[in-house]
C-alpha cells in the first residue's frame, strides 16, 4: 500500500514539474516571439502607428486665387487638417519645397511659383505657419516635405527668379553646382556648395518652424548618363579618388543624407529625417545612387525609411508582399523604423507598369484594406502613409476610391 502511495506522489510531482516546464516554455515563446496580426489589427496603439497622408504642392497650390488671401489659404488647410484628423489618420506631410522654392518666407529660396503662379512672387502670409497651426489644433504630426535635389523639370531658365540658387549659381559661371539634363535642372549632389545650401535650407526650417519631421523623398540622381557629371568625377580623380562612378554617386548622397541628419539633430534632436525612396531597392541602388540599405543598417543617417510601395499585390516583376518583406528584412538598426508608403492614387486606374497585374486596381476595391494588413503582420512596422490627399478626400470621389476608402476605414478604428 505504500509502495503504491509512494509511486502515486511521484507521479503527481513529476506531472507538476511537467506542467510547470510546459508554462515556462509558453513564457519563453511569448517573449521571444516578435506580435503579430492576421486580421489588420495592429500591434502598435493607434497613436504610436504612423498613419500619414503626404499633400502635394498642387493640393496646396493657390494659382487659381492669384495667391490668394491669408482668410482662403487658413480655410484651405483647415479643410484638409480637418479631413486627414477626422478619418483616424494622425500624420500630415505638407509639400514646402517641391523645386528649389518655398511654401514659406526664405532668405535662401524664392517662394514657389504655386502660391501666385510666378516663381519669386511673395504673398503676404506665412502658409506653412498656418498649415502647422491648423495641424496642431487637429493633434496631427507634421511631416515638412522637401525634394532636395530638383530644380526644374525643363530647362527653361526663365521660369527662374532672379533670387533662385540654381539661377544664381547660372549667373555666377557655377554651373558645376548643377545637373543639366535633357529634362530639367538639379542640384548636383557632389556639389558641396550645393549640399550647404540644401542643409542650410532644412535649418531655416527646423529653426523656425515647429514640424516633427523632415521628409525627404525619391528624387536623388535624375539620370544614369556618365557625360551629365563627368567634370565634377574628373575633378574627383585628379584629386586622387579611387571609387567608381556608380560608388562615388552614392557616396555623394550618403554623406549629404548624413550631414542633413547632423544638421536636424544638433538644432532639435527630436525632430526626424524621414526618408521615402523608391519601392525598388535594387532601382534605388543602381540607378538613383541611393544606397537604402546602408542607411537602414548604420545609425546616422535617417529615423524613418518610409518606402513607397505603389505596387499590387499581382504586380508581375515588384508583388507587393514579397517587396514589403524585402524592405523589413533590411532595417537592423535600432533607431530606425520602418513605415510604407502606399498608392490610394491608383484605386480604380490601370497600373501601365504591372505587366499581368495591370487591371488589379480596377478589378478589386479593397487592395489598400489588405496592404495596411498585411503591413501589421511584419517585424518591423511603424506605420502607413498614403498618396495622396486629393485621391481621398476630393469631393467628387469615382465609385472605385470611394468604395476603396470605405474598406479602409474599419481598420482605422483599431
Amino acid at each position: 500500500m505504500k509502495r503504491i502511495l509512494l509511486c502515486a506522489l511521484v507521479l503527481l510531482v513529476a506531472a507538476g514539474v511537467l506542467v510547470v516546464k510546459l508554462q515556462n516554455r509558453g513564457d519563453e515563446k511569448t517573449e521571444t516571439t516578435a506580435p503579430q496580426s492576421e486580421t489588420g489589427q495592429s500591434v502598435l496603439s493607434p497613436e504610436n502607428e504612423i498613419r500619414a497622408v503626404w499633400v502635394n504642392y498642387n493640393e496646396l497650390s493657390m494659382k487659381a486665387q492669384n495667391g490668394g488671401t491669408k482668410a482662403q489659404f487658413t480655410e484651405k488647410a483647415k479643410k484638409i487638417t480637418t479631413d486627414i484628423a477626422s478619418a483616424g489618420l494622425n500624420t500630415v506631410i505638407v509639400h514646402v519645397r517641391p523645386f528649389c522654392d518655398a511654401f514659406y518666407p526664405s532668405e535662401l529660396f524664392p517662394w514657389t511659383s504655386y502660391l501666385t503662379g510666378t516663381q519669386g512672387k511673395a504673398v503676404d502670409y506665412d502658409p506653412l505657419q498656418i498649415f502647422i497651426d491648423c495641424a496642431k489644433v487637429c493633434n496631427l504630426s507634421v511631416q515638412a516635405w522637401i525634394n532636395p535635389y530638383r530644380v526644374l523639370l525643363s530647362r527653361d531658365e526663365s521660369k527662374l527668379a532672379e533670387n533662385n540658387p540654381a539661377r544664381k549659381f547660372l549667373d555666377a559661371g557655377k554651373s558645376e553646382n548643377l545637373l543639366l539634363t535633357e529634362t530639367g535642372i538639379y542640384l548636383n549632389p557632389a556639389s558641396s556648395e550645393a549640399q550647404a545650401l540644401i542643409i542650410d535650407g532644412v535649418r531655416e526650417i527646423v529653426k523656425n518652424y515647429d514640424v516633427d519631421a523632415v521628409h525627404m523623398d525619391d528624387y536623388f540622381y535624375p539620370t544614369t548618363d556618365p557625360a551629365v557629371d563627368s567634370a565634377s568625377y574628373a575633378a574627383y580623380q585628379k584629386a586622387g579618388g579611387k571609387l567608381s562612378l556608380s560608388d562615388w554617386r552614392r557616396e555623394n548622397v550618403s554623406v549629404f543624407v548624413s550631414g542633413l541628419y547632423a544638421a536636424i539633430k544638433a538644432i532639435k534632436p527630436e525632430v526626424q529625417l524621414v526618408i521615402s525612396p523608391g519601392g525598388n531597392i535594387d532601382h534605388n541602388y543602381n540607378n538613383l545612387y541611393a544606397d537604402v540599405a546602408r542607411w537602414a543598417r548604420e545609425p546616422g543617417f535617417c529615423d524613418v525609411l518610409m518606402p513607397q510601395l505603389y505596387y499590387g499585390f499581382l504586380n508581375e516583376k515588384l508583388p507587393f508582399e514579397d517587396t514589403a518583406r524585402e524592405w523589413a528584412s533590411l532595417v537592423t538598426a535600432p533607431n530606425v523604423e520602418l513605415c510604407f508608403g502606399l498608392a490610394f492614387y491608383k484605386s480604380g486606374k490601370a497600373d501601365q507598369y504591372a505587366g499581368s497585374g495591370k487591371q488589379e486596381w480596377i478589378e478589386h476595391s479593397d487592395i489598400i484594406a489588405r496592404q495596411v494588413a498585411f503591413c501589421r503582420t511584419l517585424s518591423p512596422y511603424n506605420g502607413f502613409a498614403l498618396y495622396t490627399y486629393s485621391s481621398i478626400f476630393s469631393g467628387n470621389l469615382a465609385s472605385q476610391p470611394q468604395k476603396e476608402w470605405e474598406n479602409l476605414k474599419p481598420l482605422l478604428t483599431k
